[in-house]
């Protein structure tokens, strides 16, 4: 899982055929303007960047397969839903719309997670990502465009091969949207569905609403400066840093496990 604040990085966890259950909202507070990283902030979508972003995918013989996710997995293609051991979804659904064309969701239990559609262009060279996710108090909807950087093999479906993040992203305003408090040695942060309060300095805390067992730590890094470590059972998923100058934040999401990295700014609300 990436990092938990911006929807920028939800988005591209959609993507990625994973539960999307991590995205920003705000509880409503009087905004502040001291300078600091406290208040409400919404993210500025057209200034995320995305490096060493590459999805790789097969769909051949009526078989699923994410080959870039962490751990890979693979499940039938055949529109019915699938029981998959994932941390934060326990169903799948993958239909093969047409030639083209791939629609999927996912659920833990009963709850519906969110949904996609895929469709690639028919020169074959651009794959755009519709997606819905449920999963927070406020749904979720946006899309996302990869180019591809390989082509997959001889009879396998259009999705397939190697694709990277063209950067074009859209999302709803409830994505977008997340609050920070820091008072003291005391840091707390409120998105969308999950929330979590921690020690600066202390141990790594449970993230409430996320249905995948992550944990986060925070660490202050510099002046306004924090850095939010997450992981799972002791293995570090990703680290975050944000900096605030004003009115103005800018932050850095990097994956520990794929090495890739999305940086972003949010202006204060």
């Amino acid at each position: 899982m990436k990092k938990i604040v911006t929807a920028v990085v939800a988005a591209s966890l959609c993507a990625g055929l994973t539960a999307c259950g991590d995205s920003a909202e705000v509880e409503t507070e009087e905004a502040t303007s001291d300078g600091t990283l406290t208040g409400q902030w919404m993210v500025n979508v057209d200034s995320a960047e995305f490096e060493n972003e590459t999805r790789d995918y097969l769909i051949a013989d009526g078989v699923w397969e994410c080959r870039s996710c962490t751990p890979p997995y693979q499940v039938t293609a055949d529109g019915e839903w699938q029981t998959i051991d994932r941390p934060g979804t326990d169903g799948a659904m993958i239909e093969v719309v047409d030639d083209n064309t791939v629609r999927t969701a996912f659920r833990l239990g009963e709850e519906e997670l969110g949904s996609s559609v895929w469709t690639v262009s028919e020169d074959g060279q651009t794959l755009t990502v519709e997606f819905t996710d449920t999963a927070g108090d406020e749904t979720v909807t946006g899309s996302e465009t990869y180019t591809r950087t390989r082509a997959g093999p001889d009879g396998a479906h259009a999705v397939s091969g190697q694709w990277t993040h063209s950067g074009d992203i859209n999302v709803s305003d409830a994505g977008l949207r997340f609050s920070y408090s820091v008072d003291g040695d005391q840091y707390s942060y409120t998105g969308n569905g999950s929330r979590f309060a921690a020690t600066i300095g202390g141990e790594p805390v449970p993230i409430e609403g996320s249905n995948s067992n992550t944990m986060v730590a925070v660490e202050e890094i510099g002046p306004n400066s924090y850095r939010e470590t997450y992981s799972r059972d002791g293995e570090v998923l990703s680290i975050a840093e944000m900096t605030v100058d004003g009115d103005t934040m800018s932050g850095v999401s990097m994956d520990q496990r794929d090495n890739s990295t999305v940086r972003y700014t949010a202006t204060r609300q």
